[in-house]
């Protein structure tokens, strides 16, 4: 890649500031109800004329696994080579078509750009019939090129799986490969055995021609940002699909009897199951990390910079077993557990003479049901889920014995999440590898079980709990980050950017400074128990932010809590009085104001922001612009522009002003 396209720390241009949507996001005169590739070109001048420098994507992986409205969300790729077909630029090829297939292309196109929103099905339908389309008009000829030859030839060992995979998983109408009849795994014969049908061969030709074609098209958009000094920021997911094609290859590199996921936190409080099968890092490391590395180099060929998702799982990973549905019966991993012994000589808490089922299984008792379900629903309770055990105790049935069984019965929420309550009273997890050593459940504190014991052994199950989440791994998982990173950030010359929100141990951000990865930092969203991140403090090496697609946008958030509002209105912004129930224009550039003003190498911020400094310009409705809610695992992502590129790239009087104001600032661009 170009040198003048590569962002360093302390580079000839020390400062820099960007935009941050989803390519699916993105609305234009000729777009398909969804963003697409091509798109990005009417971004870069908007991003140009107002004085940035960045554009910051969210993943652009393919995600078909359900084959319906669940596959929007992108941090579940099916593989991490893979472009997502729905980011092709049909309209592009609109040449190709005969004047019946024009009509009805337009015709298609108006109707979804109609829609506030995106309509994944329709729009991803309506891709692939044209894709096809096209791939019958010119693939014969483009295969022969030096470029489609090289494309093919130096992509084969992730395209041929990616194909096969992707004729068996429409074929038998599941992405669950163990149930593909002699399929269950693939190996170097399963392409060619495929191949043998000619029918099924164009099938699979088909696959790998579309990828070709993503490929130019978001090459060429690339390109074209560079040609304007505009690098782009991609988004390296922390996890892969369990049903996916490095799954189904590699599936010595995943524990796929487990899930990651994310403890809780004020955006979640029963934490986050994401459903990704956790890293084998033992086997990875056998061979220096290769399919880690590999996964880099190719997005190098996009992306400048990159921003590593929850970085906090380089040095553990929640993790919860496959039964699990909701976070909190998760246990980091790797991590040091407690021994009987620790437990008992340490903490003086008697695990073996009390029970330990006692501390293990959920504690259910007839007091204990009356709480969740409520006294007049305890028979009934009793009778359909549960079971007498002895001493006044209570089992769960075995058909309800996992979150997985209770969440696919036919059962209504206030049972379900009742039953889920139950699972999860319980105060140690048996460790996922050896079960005689344990895990303190996250949030113990909270649960009712740990109500029953006396004051003298909850102070000591506290200590043991604080003991164990804040000092006891942190050095244990710094070493375990040391031996990731390095070997992965340095297999490419990208800027390396960590999100490193949450719950994060004290020695993350050393780590992360002396590896030149930068930091995450937002505002409102402080480390510790502060009311907000001192932007002031923020260190040069981190990228600051007002938003990300993870929480609302500044104007809804300004909506949320009026307490909160009021004391960082008085507090922090320094205006005195009483604040307006809406953000006006002039609190959202204040606030962006002390954020250009940090000394962060970049400020990247929402596109939904920087529209809010505009009255004129920004969405009617504050609330329609969040991107995803991640305490539902099953969100829509679906969230579109209200205003076409161009007529936002048209507009000078904003991009005028953008740009001044950005100037204004110690944010400065190529």
């Amino acid at each position: 890649m170009a040198e003048k396209f590569s962002i360093k720390p302390h580079g000839s241009v020390p400062y820099h500031t960007g935009v941050a949507i989803p390519v699916f996001s993105l609305r234009t005169e000729h777009s398909s109800g969804v963003g697409q590739f091509s798109d990005l070109k009417h971004l870069a001048d908007f991003t140009k004329k107002s004085g940035m420098d960045v554009i910051q994507l969210l993943p652009i992986n393919d995600t078909t696994t359900f084959m319906d409205w669940r596959d929007s969300y992108p941090y579940r790729a099916i593989s991490v080579f893979a472009l997502h077909p729905i980011y092709l630029d049909i309209h592009a090829f609109l040449a190709q078509y005969t004047q019946a297939q024009k009509d009805e292309l337009l015709e298609a196109e108006a109707e979804l750009n109609q829609k506030e929103e995106i309509d994944y099905e329709k729009s991803l339908a309506l891709k692939w019939k044209y894709a096809k389309i096209i791939y019958h008009k010119i693939a014969e000829k483009v295969k022969l090129t030096a470029d489609y030859q090289t494309f093919y030839n130096s992509r084969k060992s992730w395209l041929e799986p990616y194909a096969a995979f992707s004729y068996l998983r429409d074929k038998n109408k599941t992405a669950d490969f163990i149930s593909w009849r002699g399929y269950p795994r693939y190996t170097t014969k399963t392409f060619g055995a495929l191949s043998r049908d000619e029918k099924v061969a164009q099938e699979l030709d088909i696959y790998i021609f579309i990828q070709y074609l993503l490929h130019t098209q978001l090459l060429d958009a690339v390109n074209y940002c560079h040609e304007l000094g505009i690098a782009i920021k991609g988004d390296i997911a922390i996890g892969i699909a369990h049903d996916s094609v490095d799954a189904w290859t590699n599936p010595e590199l995943f524990n796929l009897e487990m899930q990651a996921g994310a403890p809780p936190d004020v955006f979640a409080v029963n934490g986050q199951n994401w459903g990704f099968p956790t890293y084998n890092w033992d086997k990875m490391a056998q061979d220096g990390y290769a399919w880690w590395k590999e996964r880099m180099i190719a997005m190098a060929e996009y992306f400048d910079a990159y921003r590593l998702d929850h970085v906090l799982g380089f040095f553990r990973i929640w993790e919860m077993p496959k039964g699990s549905v909701r976070g909190l019966l998760g246990q980091f991993s790797p991590a040091l557990a407690l021994t009987t012994e620790e437990i008992e000589n340490t903490y003086g808490i008697p695990l073996r003479a009390w029970g330990v089922e006692r501390f293990t299984q959920p504690f259910i008792k007839d007091w204990v049901i009356d709480e969740i379900f409520g006294r007049d629903n305890r028979d009934f309770i009793i009778q359909q889920y549960l079971q007498y055990n002895k001493y006044g105790n209570y089992i769960l049935k075995t058909e309800f014995d996992t979150q997985k069984k209770v969440e696919v019965a036919d059962l209504e929420d206030w049972v379900r999440d009742g039953l889920f309550t139950l699972h999860e009273n319980v105060i140690f997890l048996p460790d996922h590898k050896n079960p005689e050593l344990y895990h303190p459940r996250i949030t113990l504190m909270s649960t009712i079980s740990f109500r029953e014991f006396g004051q003298a052994y909850q102070q000591r199950l506290e200590h043991l709990y604080n003991d164990y989440f804040y000092g006891r791994n942190y050095d244990f998982w710094k070493e375990r980050a040391y031996e990731k990173l390095p070997a992965i950030k340095n297999s490419t010359s990208m800027l390396a950017c960590g999100e490193d929100l949450g719950m994060v141990p004290d020695n993350v951000p050393d780590v992360m400074y002396h590896l030149e990865i930068l930091r995450l930092i937002i505002e409102r969203m402080p480390a510790d128990d502060s009311f907000v991140n001192g932007l002031q403090y923020a260190p040069y090496l981190s990228v600051v932010t007002t938003s990300s697609h993870d929480t609302s946008p500044l104007r809804a958030w300004w909506e949320e809590n009026r307490e909160v509002t009021q004391r960082y209105y008085n507090e922090i912004m320094g205006w005195w009085g009483e604040a307006p129930y809406e953000a006006t224009p002039e609190i959202i550039q204040e606030i962006i104001k002390r954020n250009l003003n940090s000394d962060a190498m970049m400020v990247i911020l929402p596109l939904q922001d920087w529209l809010a400094t505009d009255g004129n310009i920004r969405n009617k409705n504050a609330h329609a612009e969040q991107i995803n809610i991640p305490s539902n695992p099953f969100h829509y992502w679906r969230y579109r522009l209200h205003l076409s590129l161009e007529t936002l790239a048209k507009n000078n009087e904003f991009t005028e002003f953008l740009s001044d104001f950005i100037a204004d600032s110690k944010r400065k661009t190529w």
